[in-house]
């Protein structure tokens, strides 16, 4: 058994370490890994990124990765010839892009060391990724040293990557199986790390969505906010996040309802186990039974082989998200009810029962009191899951909110492009049925299809709903383009360049427009 091995042991079981049989960061990373409480047997990353949000990070961070991406081709015989891949990471650790050996990439997916996973320190202990962005330097970690088991196989070498201001927005990476290690690998990457800086910093700044630093703080959009309401929200989440009770959010859908389940788990005793979401709503019966408590191998036509371990054990040790928990059919709540009861699951085909300890956010955009009384919802489970409930308010009640939210979806966008007054007080006027979903997609659409530098709500009018915007707010309608030209034109007396600087475009938009489909004023 190898020494290290040893060491690792003891510290993990007893807290004990030898601190001379380990670097000093390896050392100090282990002790702020068993501070957070990271489980050092557990065997993977998790996935905090869904495909969308996903997409907008990769957006935000297009030139970086477009540099590391550029700078890989360069090396590809090397990560070919020792079996490597290589990654860049955001400044908060999470996966946004990786290249490499087919057979490392297939291993990486099997610990969850894929795009959109988080590979902090706080989420999975000592990494080289992580502990470069605690210790802001460079960092080789091999073997044992890491702190959980899902990597002892591996070597990773990484460096934290950082703007002309010095602060750090990003993490570029090396990573292969322990047989590729060797030290060379951190003066590789340090290299590398170097050349995409110099990089970075000669190119011409667009605006401050550009390259994302780690000082921003903002770890989801729904905690942009100054409304009461939504204060409010994210006052009882810390609270919340203290204590290991259950959770109930309760609003509409679009709210970010999930985003705060995760905010909450970040900031609980349980940041460094799992997060595990599953979506009730919609699922037959059977299906939910086998996603939330798992199946033995064999258990029934078309299971997997080997079985599935199931929601509840998938999240052990953190915290399990059921979003629409509403819509669970009848026997469904009766079998979430026991397991709540019994700390317990049993796998489809299982004879045993086996101890489960996670604690649980749920969600529902329903009206779970309502429901009970309908006899649509059980009572006893009711109270087991509506013990800390939260509101989380619509949109259109944090109206005060829109602006700076709305600039902060675009600023994701990399575009550099900013919303004029007019088009911030249209979106502040409209009803957002959607909510934060809606308000994102409006966002995106507007910084892909519009022109100018400066959005207007011209540029907005044709993703907004017809219909919301018309029978929602009386007295109040989102002009067309047309009209939004005509009155602009009919304000500063015909100045084509005026209006434009009115509307928010360039002038030549202002003519092509002019030219499409004129504006019904007579100059």
């Amino acid at each position: 058994m190898p020494l290290l091995y040893r060491t690792w042991k003891r510290f993990v079981r007893e807290g004990t370490l030898d601190a001379h049989r380990v670097s000093r960061d390896v050392c100090e990373s282990w002790v702020r890994s068993r501070r957070y409480g990271v489980d050092p047997y557990r065997d993977r990353g998790d996935i905090v990124l869904e495909p969308e949000d996903l997409e907008l990070q990769r957006h935000k961070y297009a030139d970086p990765i477009r540099e590391v991406e550029s700078l890989l081709h360069k090396i590809h015989g090397l990560l070919m010839e020792q079996r490597m891949v290589a990654l860049f990471c955001d400044a908060d650790g999470r996966i946004l892009s990786e290249i490499g050996h087919p057979d490392t990439l297939r291993r990486a997916r099997e610990i969850q060391f894929v795009p959109g996973a988080d590979w902090s320190e706080a989420a999975v202990g000592t990494n080289a990724i992580g502990t470069a962005l605690e210790v802001g330097n460079a960092v080789y970690v091999a073997g044992y040293e890491h702190y959980v088991v899902a990597t002892h196989p591996w070597c990773c070498a990484a460096v934290p990557l950082r703007d002309p201001k010095g602060n750090v927005f990003g993490v570029l990476n090396l990573s292969g199986p322990l047989e590729s290690a060797h030290p060379y690998l951190l003066g590789v990457v340090a290299t590398m790390g170097a050349h995409v800086e110099d990089v970075i910093a000669r190119m011409p700044q667009q605006g401050d969505g550009a390259v994302e630093s780690r000082e921003v703080g903002v770890d989801f959009e729904g905690m942009i906010g100054k409304s009461v309401s939504f204060r409010r929200c994210i006052d009882l989440a810390e609270r919340a996040a203290r204590v290991d009770y259950p959770v109930c959010l309760l609003g509409e859908t679009g709210t970010g309802k999930e985003l705060l389940a995760r905010w909450i788990h970040r900031r609980s005793g349980r940041r460094g186990g799992p997060f595990v979401a599953l979506n009730c709503g919609g699922m037959p019966e059977h299906l939910l039974e086998s996603e939330l408590f798992g199946y033995e191998e064999g258990a029934f036509t078309g299971a997997k082989k080997g079985g599935y371990p199931g929601a509840f054990r998938l999240a052990e040790g953190g915290t399990l998200f059921l979003d629409e928990v509403g819509e669970m059919p009848p026997q469904m709540q009766l079998a979430l009810l026991r397991v709540l009861e019994e700390k317990a699951v049993r796998p489809i085909g299982g004879r045993e029962e086996i101890p489960v300890d996670v604690r649980l956010v749920s969600a529902t955009h329903r009206d779970l009191g309502l429901l009970v009384r309908q006899g649509a919802f059980r009572e006893d489970l009711f109270h087991r899951l509506h013990v800390l409930p939260i509101h989380v308010p619509p949109l259109r009640e944090r109206k005060e909110d829109i602006p700076d939210l709305a600039q902060y979806l675009l600023d994701t966008t990399g575009t550099g492009k900013k919303l004029n007054p007019a088009a911030l007080r249209l979106l502040q006027d409209y009803p957002w049925r959607g909510n934060i979903r809606e308000l994102r997609n409006v966002i995106v659409c507007a910084s892909v299809f519009d022109d100018s530098p400066i959005i207007g709500p011209e540029g907005l009018a044709s993703f907004l709903d017809a219909e919301h915007r018309t029978g929602a707010m009386p007295g109040r309608s989102i002009p067309s383009r047309k009209e939004a030209v005509a009155d602009a034109l009919q304000s500063t007396r015909g100045n084509v360049s005026a209006a434009a600087r009115r509307l928010g475009v360039s002038r030549s938009t202002l003519y092509r427009w002019l030219k499409q489909g004129g504006t019904g004023w007579d100059r």
